[in-house]
């Protein structure tokens, strides 16, 4: 019979976003944040493959605070320090891929360079069949 290793052993419990030489640690999400999480990068993936989704699936004020709710009390404190929307964005993103994939995503996103990837989002919206 299979023996598990205690899952604190090896489980990362949060995420450590370095902003302008402070740490933020973004807790790990509730089962409710997870869950919306999941179901927005379903859509997400459905919208982008042409694919119909259901709006109605997905609530309109979660959207509105995605970055509060997968950021939790991270989100005031970049605020309060004075952090950029911008950078206040990157993070929020970084964590909903945390929270939707994996920390490996994460992290491509967070290395990436926001500049250099704005032309290609830009050029993918101007293809757009919808």
């Amino acid at each position: 019979m299979a023996k598990f290793t205690d899952l604190n052993e090896f489980f990362s419990d949060g995420l450590d976003l370095p902003v302008g030489g402070k740490v933020y640690h973004v807790p790990p999400a509730s089962a409710e944040v997870g869950l919306f999480c999941q179901k927005l990068m379903a859509a997400g993936i459905s919208a982008a493959n042409g694919q119909e989704i259901d709006a109605a699936e997905l609530d309109d004020d979660g959207e509105k605070d995605l970055y509060r709710r997968v950021l939790g009390d991270v989100y005031d404190q970049l605020i309060s320090d004075g952090v950029s929307w911008a950078k206040i964005k990157h993070c929020g993103v970084t964590a909903f891929l945390w929270i939707a994939t994996d920390e490996d995503t994460a992290a491509k996103h967070w290395r990436a360079d926001p500049e250099a990837a704005a032309p290609q989002a830009k050029a993918r919206a101007g293809r757009s069949t919808r």
